[in-house]
């Protein structure tokens, strides 16, 4: 962004859109590619705070808010539609869309239908209990409980005897706020949000082998089309930027993550 550019927020809506308006007089954008609406970017928005969601009729959360920046950076104006996680993949591979947030993992399935960015942030396992729990060795002979479909579902119930899993994060929250189990196994994120408030603390779950997603960890991406290279490559250089400034640990700092998660290594998939 240019020093000295005037800029003018407003939200509108226009045909049942959210649409965020930059009003930006004197902007040059810092790359240079095509959006599927001139001077807009489009985005399939996924309510899943703390990653993604709708605040005050605009986008926020960590992903909302790397965004806007990126966004802000290229003399854009944001609008944006909310969709289930399906129905964002779709709206990014049938061009309706130019990029999905909500703390999307890197999966192979997801990249045979759209681009991947280089990954933003790590999606940490955290255990939320009560006694601040934050070891292997002491959940041992605790009552455990994560969701179904983790990755780690399998390595929990080797090795915890008599854990369980939920079908949502809201209902695995409830019974360990209701003392019914001991501990969750959660996203970091998803576990600092549900237990906002109340006497259960969140901490990361320590590096051991029995668990693999603490030494290797779920990477996040945008999901963006696979026609648009040159959207990709200043959508990816942007987070490498964001990185190298600390923009990125400082978002995850603001929505009570651990800064940590920006360091993400090699991207990789999961299969």
């Amino acid at each position: 962004m240019q020093m000295g550019m005037k800029l003018a927020t407003a939200v509108v809506l226009v045909s049942g859109l959210s649409v965020t308006s930059a009003m930006a007089q004197d902007c040059t954008p810092k790359h240079e590619f095509e959006t599927i609406e001139k001077g807009k970017l489009s985005v399939a928005l996924t309510n899943t705070p703390p990653y993604s969601q709708e605040e005050g009729g605009a986008i926020a959360g960590i992903d909302g808010d790397l965004v806007k920046l990126f966004a802000k950076e290229n003399c854009l104006d944001i609008t944006y539609e909310i969709f289930t996680y399906p129905a964002a993949v779709s709206a990014v591979q049938s061009e309706r869309a130019d990029i999905a947030i909500g703390g999307f993992y890197r999966t192979a399935a997801r990249e045979k239908v759209v681009t991947l960015s280089t990954p933003v942030y790590l999606d940490q396992i955290a255990v939320a209990s009560v006694d601040g729990l934050d070891t292997v060795d002491q959940l041992l002979g605790k009552k455990v409980g994560t969701v179904e479909g983790y990755a780690w579902v399998l390595e929990m119930e080797e090795t915890f005897e008599g854990s369980g899993t939920y079908p949502s994060s809201l209902n695995l929250a409830q019974d360990l706020q209701a003392g019914r189990i001991d501990a969750a196994l959660e996203g970091f994120g998803a576990a600092v949000v549900l237990n906002k408030g109340t006497n259960v603390k969140v901490k990361l779950l320590k590096a051991d082998d029995r668990i693999g997603a603490t030494t290797n960890a779920s990477q996040t991406s945008f999901l963006l089309s696979k026609t648009n290279e040159a959207f990709v490559s200043a959508v990816n250089a942007t987070i490498n930027e964001h990185r190298s400034q600390g923009v990125i640990a400082k978002t995850l700092e603001t929505y009570s993550l651990d800064p940590s998660a920006a360091d993400v290594g090699e991207g990789r998939v999961i299969q």
